[in-house]
Parts: C-alpha cells; sequence; structure tokens
C-alpha cells in the first residue's frame, strides 16, 4: 500500500494546445461569409493564446489568398481563361475548407498550398 501511495506523485508536462473548435468554427464559417467571419474571429481570440492566434491566422490567410485568386479569376473570364480557373478555385477552395475543418477538430493545425502569409 506504501508504494501505491508513492507512485501517486505524478508530474504531467503540459504544453499549448489551440482551442480546435474555434478554428474549425472559423474554416466552417468560410462558406457563409468568406473572409468576413475569420477576421472577426481572429480579431477577438488572437490574444487568448498565442497557438490559438496562430492557426486562425492561418484560416485568416487562407481567406485572403484564395479571395485574392478568385477576383483574379473573375478578371481573367474577360480572356475566356477564367471560365476555366474558376471552377476550379472554387473546388480547391471547399476541398481545403474541409480539410482544414476536419485537421482543427482533430487538433492539427494546417495551412493550405497556395497560402500567402499575410499575417504572423
Amino acid at each position: 500500500m506504501d508504494n501505491f501511495e508513492q507512485d501517486k506523485n505524478y508530474t504531467y508536462e503540459t504544453r499549448p494546445v489551440f482551442d480546435n473548435q474555434i478554428v474549425m468554427l472559423s474554416y466552417l464559417s468560410l462558406f457563409i461569409s468568406a473572409f468576413i467571419a475569420p477576421l472577426i474571429i481572429w480579431a477577438i481570440k488572437k490574444d487568448d493564446d498565442p497557438e490559438t492566434g496562430e492557426a486562425l491566422a492561418d484560416v485568416l490567410n487562407f481567406t485572403l489568398s484564395y479571395t485574392i485568386y478568385t477576383i483574379i479569376s473573375s478578371a481573367l473570364m474577360v480572356l475566356v481563361i477564367g471560365f476555366i480557373t474558376t471552377p476550379i478555385l472554387g473546388v480547391m477552395v471547399t476541398i481545403f475548407t474541409i480539410i482544414g475543418a476536419v485537421k482543427s477538430a482533430n487538433g492539427e493545425r494546417y495551412l493550405p498550398p497556395l497560402t500567402i502569409r499575410f499575417i504572423k
């Protein structure tokens, strides 16, 4: 019994974990409000936890990057190439948003391809 009592003195190492529900919500809000909701969520939550702030900045960078790509692709419709690139871009955004939401729900950070880091 004494050995059992001695083993109770465990030390746990804690490491910062980002708030995966907020990051997942930020990804899923893209389907409703483009970059407005991720911007608001990032502005409110960026100072709560450094890991959460960085993950939310990744989501915001993703939305800003793909918004710029969509504007450029839409402008290219004048040259007909935009009719090809815009639907492809829409599919990419949908896929990367779902991947980001699933990974953040599992506690992993995700930065989609072709994302420009505007916010560090």
